[in-house]
């Protein structure tokens, strides 16, 4: 027979804790098979960054293993999104991962977005169901990163569609994973991964999902200070940061694990990237969502990377978060498309985007834009002796349209589209000038709209 205890964990949190992360202890006896969380606090506000003058606090919990910074007791974390959640043996709130409970000292973790002037009081509310029986001793499995080949899903020019930023429920989305595949079959899409904020729970879900799609699994690590995707199999990633030093220790554990990692967002209310000092990143996200004015400040950080001799894969993903009412960010808008020659596979896939064989386009039937010189591709390095390079620059659906060359010294030259299928062979200067990629653009040509680009082709030079 069952029965309960109930804690109540309060107090208040000043200005000065703002952007950290409080730690509320609590035990859990022995043969607890459930844990239930609910809390409430002062002067609620939504969580857009627009949005001052209230608090916005965060919440999770973590179990015995270790609350730490990168400690391994993570249990979930729903953001704000929620007001109570629950783990139990065998299931979980979307966000949180069922499996053993542990007795011993859990922790909740509160995570202090905004704290007004006045401070914010709060009251964490934990009913713990108790049993007789024994727990489990191991969690549910996730989705693995595949390399089985898939001759099905093969395409003869060797170029896969598909979606890298996206969320469910799982995080502070409104669907659930099921509801997001079908909307990117529907949508012809050949990849997805799922990036739910801070969470690996998406994951065990899809790892029962049944669906011609080629499944990437991944999450956002979603700091006060920035965020990033990995992509790959392997174990969470603590987004707690507190400073530049924990970051770039967040990102080297990243590496060692094998995750491709990107940059996402860098613009304001991305938020900011506030480490601009951290090094590891595979990736920089230039496009979130449909093409708004702030695009082109990520843009334009990727580019003064790239002028420094740096090299980062520009992607791109929709952040979309809502399938069941109107909103401006929609799955796969904009699209990434990744060449990837002979059978695909989910690490295939990856492999291919690292070396930054891939574009960006607006949407599944966005403008299709290639660039090359020569066998090389982009993502590739030319090894030139002289300043001019020619290079074979091609467009599909988008007539009507500029194309434009772009290297490290700016535009150098733009041309009308004026077929469904176009194509130009153009001599570049390539004097002082690390890499050249193309874009397609409309608009004012000095503060475009994009409609697709490409990543570069890298050059460097042969000594004479």
């Amino acid at each position: 027979m069952s029965r309960s205890e109930t804690l109540v964990l309060e107090g208040t949190l000043t200005p000065s804790q703002t952007l950290t992360y409080p730690m509320l202890p609590f035990d859990a006896p022995p043969h607890t098979e459930r844990i239930d969380v609910e809390y409430t606090y002062s002067a609620a506000i939504d969580s857009d960054p627009h949005l001052t003058g209230g608090n916005t606090i965060d919440i999770g919990i973590f179990d015995p293993r270790g609350h730490a910074f990168m400690g391994e007791g993570f249990r979930g974390w729903s953001g704000s999104a929620r007001s109570a959640f629950f783990i139990a043996t065998d299931t979980a709130t979307p966000g949180y991962s069922s499996g053993p409970i542990q007795p011993g000292t859990w922790h909740i973790c509160l995570g202090a977005y905004k704290v007004a002037e006045g401070g914010c009081a709060y009251r964490v509310t934990i009913q713990l169901t108790i049993g007789e029986g024994e727990t489990p001793v191991s969690f549910p499995a996730r989705l693995p990163l595949s390399t089985v080949s898939r001759p099905d899903v093969r395409r003869a020019s060797g170029w896969y569609k598909g979606e890298l930023h996206c969320h469910t429920h799982h995080s502070d989305g409104d669907s659930d994973v099921m509801t997001v595949i079908r909307k990117a079959e529907t949508l012809g899409l050949d990849f997805l991964a799922i990036t739910d904020h801070n969470v690996l729970s998406q994951q065990v879900a899809l790892a029962s999902a049944e669906t011609r799609l080629m499944l990437i699994p991944g999450m956002e690590v979603t700091t006060y200070k920035g965020h990033w995707n990995i992509w790959g199999a392997g174990p969470w990633i603590d987004f707690r940061v507190l400073s530049q030093d924990d970051m770039q220790t967040a990102v080297d554990a990243a590496l060692a694990a094998g995750y491709l990692i990107s940059c996402n967002h860098p613009r304001p209310f991305g938020p900011e990237w506030s480490y601009p000092e951290v090094t590891g990143f595979h990736c920089i996200e230039v496009w979130n969502g449909p093409w708004p004015p702030t695009n082109r400040i990520a843009l334009a950080y990727w580019e003064t990377k790239l002028k420094t001799g740096a090299r980062y894969v520009a992607v791109g993903g929709s952040d979309c978060h809502f399938h069941h009412h109107e909103h401006h960010a929609k799955l796969a808008n904009p699209t990434l498309v990744i060449y990837c020659p002979g059978d695909p596979s989910p690490s295939a896939l990856l492999d291919a985007l690292k070396v930054g064989h891939a574009y960006v386009t607006e949407s599944p039937d966005g403008p299709e834009i290639l660039l090359s010189s020569g066998a090389a591709m982009m993502g590739d390095t030319l090894r030139i002796g002289g300043d001019s390079l020619l290079v074979a620059v091609s467009a599909r659906r988008a007539q009507g349209l500029q194309l434009q060359i772009v290297t490290g010294k700016g535009v150098t030259q733009q041309f009308a589209v004026d077929q469904l299928e176009w194509e130009a062979q153009v001599d570049v200067d390539v004097h002082d000038t690390p890499y050249v990629r193309a874009q397609i653009i409309s608009g004012d040509p000095n503060a475009p709209h994009v409609h697709a680009l490409t990543n570069p082709i890298y050059i460097e030079r042969q000594p004479r």
